[in-house]
């Protein structure tokens, strides 16, 4: 059988001519016959019929065999969702196991992009109404969701810790806004906020880097954001859960399961006492509130005998529930535009100069390198001066802070009236005593722990500064000169200290000689309180001062209380030790410093407080000391000496 195809429509076969023979046929015009379809066609046909069914198998193949999981999966999301259930933090103790924090129930306003109406329009029109409806600015909330991707099934936050009113009217009138719910979370209470604020810090929502840099967070997820709510997050956060909704075409809950459990995080146990804690905050507001030109203070109590913290202040203070719970913008305003920065925390991260406070550790110092010894005297007439050895006719004058001077004193006097001609003399050298010189001051000063990062375990901790001559030159590009070795040696200049390393090195003379690494946290521990890690004293260094020397020092310190520059506490049964110190800063203004550690025979607390602009030591530190002890050693007023 033939196929013919018609080579021209114009001329048709009669019907007629339909049954001609062959040999009448072949005289037809050629115009009127057909031409047989050529083999090569059918075979050409048949390759693209093969090419087309191969693309198929191919596609198939993709689709059921290499990219199955991938295509399964979103065949999957299409009638399933997969949510978090977020896991709670832990809690935070204090030494005494009192809770310092709560996990309280929140709601949170959240959008499934993958839910929202898929028409552009329709899906702004939405936003517009949840804006209104939940008084939220309308540009903020669509620019948060024009970078979404609208298949997205991950919750997008609109609004965090909504009130309860408001949870309530959505889950009554659910129907009324497509592709936007509520999701239980939690949000932390900070018990006594203020006092606290700058150990625990406080919790905030993630950022987008956070999502990015751990792909075990959900949008919805708290973390910490400073102090010791950062420094141990991983410790604290816990590990989320995951339930799975089964919705039909139209996305209507069907069924829901649990596929993975949360584990709640870890706790803190600290080495904090709470009711320390509140007393040296309160009697130092209490100060600072007396004293006009005063703008902020600090004061750091700590174990001499193990580097615990047992208290760590800094006032200004703030209520960190504002930033966990989500404040107004007025309270946000008025902490952040705070000129004294409350947010600021002085006791770690301020670098202040300090004064004759650094003068224990100068006559340690002086002592080992037996510049002097404790039968040492110096004649302390108000002043020494120097003459410059390049040019004799040039005289310094260094004076003392009482005009006159002293008298003729040793070392532990130097440290119970706080002499500086003796500390200049110990420093810089004058008459037949060589000086310590400023290599040698830094080199015993940064044994103390001045000048470097103590490894405390929370943020932002601050090194100060402990001079010599390669930093000015490098700094200041200028040489160093003879008085910066005589200032440096009573605590001024560029000398700078943060409350933290003058309580860790009081700390060494207390204990008779470790500088030990201070620490916030004695325990963590599970939800079942099972013990996880126990924090062990470390020491940093030791035995760099002698025993006796450090003795030395010891009695000078308590000298400056029996009946020097801190005699405020001489009437107390608990005998105290400890060193005043005025820093100069420009003008008539001066930081206050007392550093102490008590009982003196056996020391089980170092006590550094810090007022800034606030005057004398003695009169403005020494004070807040002495309250804070009455009430730490339970003492009244009866039992106060005459």
């Amino acid at each position: 059988m033939k196929y013919f195809i018609k080579k021209s429509r114009a001329t048709m076969i009669e019907p007629e001519e339909i049954l001609l023979d062959k040999r009448s046929a072949e005289k037809l015009d050629d115009s009127k016959l057909e031409t047989p379809i050529e083999k090569k066609a059918f075979v050409i046909l048949f390759i693209f019929i093969l090419f087309i069914f191969g693309i198929f198998v191919a596609r198939s193949a993709q689709f059921q065999v290499f990219k199955y999981k991938e295509y399964s999966t979103l065949a999957e999301n299409n009638k399933t969702r997969s949510y978090p259930i977020l896991a709670k933090r832990g809690v935070i103790y204090d030494r005494n196991m009192s809770q310092l924090v709560y996990n309280v129930p929140s709601f949170d306003l959240v959008a499934i992009p993958a839910n929202l109406p898929k028409n552009k329009l329709k899906r702004e029109l939405e936003l517009k109404k949840v804006a209104v409806q939940f008084n939220l600015e309308e540009d903020k909330l669509l620019d948060k969701f024009k970078s979404v991707g609208f298949v997205s099934l991950s919750p997008v936050l609109i609004k965090e810790s909504i009130k309860r009113e408001e949870a309530l009217f959505l889950e009554s009138r659910v129907d009324e806004f497509e592709g936007v719910e509520i999701k239980k979370n939690s949000t932390r209470d900070y018990i006594d906020g203020k006092y606290f604020s700058h150990i625990l810090g406080y919790v905030g929502k993630v950022s987008g880097s956070n999502l990015s840099s751990n792909k075990n967070l959900s949008s919805l997820d708290y973390i910490g954001k400073s102090n010791l709510e950062l420094f141990y997050d991983d410790v604290l956060r816990g590990v989320n859960g995951r339930v799975v909704q089964y919705v039909d075409s139209v996305l209507r809950l069907k069924k829901e399961r649990k596929v993975k459990n949360e584990t709640v995080g870890n706790n803190l146990i600290l080495s904090i006492d709470a009711d320390l804690q509140r007393n040296i905050y309160d009697k130092l507001e209490s100060q600072m509130k007396k004293i006009d030109t005063a703008t902020g203070a600090s004061a750091v109590a700590l174990n001499p005998k193990t580097g615990e913290i047992l208290a760590l202040v800094s006032l200004p203070s703030y209520d960190n529930n504002i930033f966990s719970k989500g404040g107004s913008k007025d309270e946000y305003r008025k902490i952040i535009k705070d000129k004294n920065n409350p947010l600021f925390n002085r006791a770690i991260s301020g670098t202040y100069p300090p004064g004759s406070a650094i003068k224990p550790f100068i006559a340690s110092a002086g002592l080992q390198e037996k510049v002097i010894s404790e039968n040492t005297t110096i004649n302390d007439i108000g002043y020494i001066a120097i003459k410059n050895k390049y040019n004799p006719d040039i005289v310094y004058t260094f004076r003392d802070w009482k005009v006159g001077g002293h008298g003729i004193i040793s070392v532990k006097d130097a440290l119970s009236v706080s002499s500086n001609v003796f500390f200049y003399t110990v420093g810089g050298g004058y008459g037949e005593i060589e000086g310590l010189g400023i290599k040698r001051i830094k080199k015993y000063l940064n044994l103390f722990g001045f000048g470097e990062l103590s490894g405390i375990d929370i943020n932002g901790e601050g090194a100060g500064l402990i001079p010599d001559p390669e930093w000015k030159k490098y700094k200041k590009g200028e040489d160093w000169y003879t008085g910066d070795t005589y200032i440096s040696a009573i605590g001024q200049g560029n000398i700078l200290v943060t409350p933290l390393q003058l309580a860790m090195a009081t700390a060494v003379i207390a204990n008779d000689g470790t500088l030990f690494k201070p620490y916030l946290v004695k325990e963590i521990k599970d939800k079942d309180q099972n013990i996880i890690l126990k924090t062990r004293p470390k020491e940093i260094r030791n035995n760099f001062i002698d025993k006796e020397n450090i003795q030395t020092v010891k009695e000078g310190m308590r000298m400056a209380v029996a009946e020097g520059s801190a005699r405020r506490l001489a009437n107390l049964p608990v005998k105290i030790a400890g060193k005043t110190g005025t820093a100069q800063i420009g003008g008539d203004e001066t930081h206050a410093w007392f550093t102490s550690f008590a009982p003196y025979d056996d020391p089980e607390i170092v006590l550094t407080i810090l007022i800034e602009r606030g005057g004398e030591g003695s009169a403005a530190a020494v004070p807040v000391a002495k309250e804070v002890y009455k009430e730490y050693f339970k003492i009244n007023s009866d039992t106060e000496k005459e």
